[in-house]
């Protein structure tokens, strides 16, 4: 998705789509420390859109507990990492597209639950065009299918900059959320994009498609030269 001066309407805002390949999870976070902090400090700053897989990770949102992971760190040797997102625990790594928005919210930074609802939105739309049907869930945040969720959204607000994302589960493994309390939902069942649709899935094709629904909903433009 490259859009050229002239294509470019005056209600998008710019961002700088970051494709990284995977990425430990230590070093994105740093990475997307770095970015929240410049754009935070100055707003003619440039967002950024970081697109990447993770290696194994749990990861514990401003609600989770450490029970809610079980012990399953130490078992099977995957660090863990408190973070300033909301949400619960949750499990990332290879096979599944992380999407992290560094983009100032509308509103002021006022509409935090609009912002989450276009999020979901996004995933809606991508898991639509690998062929899944998925939908929100009254109360809940995330995205899910008829088998169980597929999609998770967990973002920070730090003066009215969102950090965080979104997951979407393509082709990895899904045992290692059965091994913790998922989203502090005891029992959740979870699934993905290649189990639901029976397709070969790759995680660099769901996550263009996921860049270009994020850039519509969220109503960015890709600035040129970003990739």
């Amino acid at each position: 998705m490259e859009c050229g001066a002239a294509m470019v309407e005056p209600e998008l805002a710019r961002v700088r789509i970051r494709r990284l390949g995977r990425v430990p999870y230590g070093d994105a976070m740093r990475l997307q420390d770095a970015v929240l902090s410049r754009v935070v400090a100055s707003a003619s700053a440039v967002g950024e859109v970081l697109v990447l897989e993770h290696d194994s990770v749990y990861t514990l949102g401003r609600g989770a507990a450490e029970e809610d992971l079980m012990g399953a760190p130490e078992r099977l040797g995957i660090s863990v990492h408190r973070v300033g997102r909301g949400g619960g625990a949750t499990y990332h790594g290879p096979g599944q597209v992380v999407a992290y928005p560094i983009v100032r919210l509308p509103g002021a930074g006022t509409d935090v639950r609009g912002y989450v609802r276009r999020l979901e939105r996004a995933l809606i739309a991508t898991c639509s065009r690998c062929g899944v049907q998925a939908d929100s869930k009254s109360g809940e945040i995330g995205v899910w299918s008829s088998r169980g969720k597929i999609g998770a959204v967990g973002i920070g607000v730090k003066r009215g900059v969102a950090f965080h994302g979104v997951s979407l589960n393509v082709c990895n493994r899904l045992d290692y959320f059965e091994t913790i309390v998922p989203c502090r939902m005891p029992g959740m069942a979870v699934t993905s994009l290649e189990r639901e649709s029976g397709a070969k899935l790759s995680v660099d094709g769901v996550g263009e498609m996921l860049i270009e629904d994020l850039c519509r909903e969220l109503e960015l433009c890709e600035a040129v030269g970003s990739r």
